[in-house]
């Protein structure tokens, strides 16, 4: 009997280091599993912006980590709008989003654009660019003539269609977001 428990004992002590390392494979191969992957996190963004990978050109799709959350930042452009999204690895939810029209020109018949996160024609008109550079020049008591424009562009953030408007005057650089509906400076600054 004595030759016999040291055996039992030896015998009990693998198969329980054999249970351990069992669940500590279990758990590696669960980390490495990704839920979503970049391909289909590419097609929820598509689908988001009510477009086909053929429709668009893809710049950018990476892995990323953003407070401590594991994260995809994929950016396309279709025609001249360029989209930005966020999407969570583990559950393909989408974290943040956002639509820029890129190079856009509107002229000043005030013409709405096309739809871009919810905007509609039948919510109303926007003000031009160069209406918003003037805005933003009367703000700054500046003219035209003083001022070299940088950045121009339309964007929909925060539920609300902005101007970012930029120029420099005596080596400072000076940063406006104007609302493109009522021509409102939402914020302004000097760099």
């Amino acid at each position: 009997m004595k030759k016999l428990l040291p055996i039992i004992m030896i015998s009990i002590a693998m198969s329980i280091s054999g249970c351990n390392n069992k669940d500590i494979n279990d758990n590696i191969n669960k980390s490495d599993t990704r839920k979503v992957t970049l391909e289909q996190a590419k097609e929820i963004a598509l689908k988001h912006a009510n477009l086909i990978n053929d429709q668009v050109s893809f710049i950018r799709a990476e892995t990323d980590l953003d407070n401590g959350i594991e994260k995809y930042d994929i950016e396309f452009y279709h025609e001249n709008i360029e989209y930005d999204y966020e999407i969570n690895v583990a559950n393909g939810e989408i974290i943040e989003y956002d639509h820029d029209v890129e190079n856009y020109n509107i002229n000043n018949k005030q013409t709405p654009i096309r739809n871009i996160g919810g905007a509609t024609e039948e919510q109303g008109k926007i003000i031009s660019v160069d209406q918003a550079k003037e805005i933003a020049l009367k703000h700054a008591n500046l003219t035209s003539d003083q001022v070299t424009f940088g950045k121009s562009e339309l964007d929909f953030d925060d539920g609300i269609q902005k101007y970012y408007i930029e120029f420099y005057y005596n080596n400072r650089e000076h940063s406006f977001e104007i609302d493109a509906n009522t021509g409102k400076v939402l914020a302004n600054e000097k760099d």
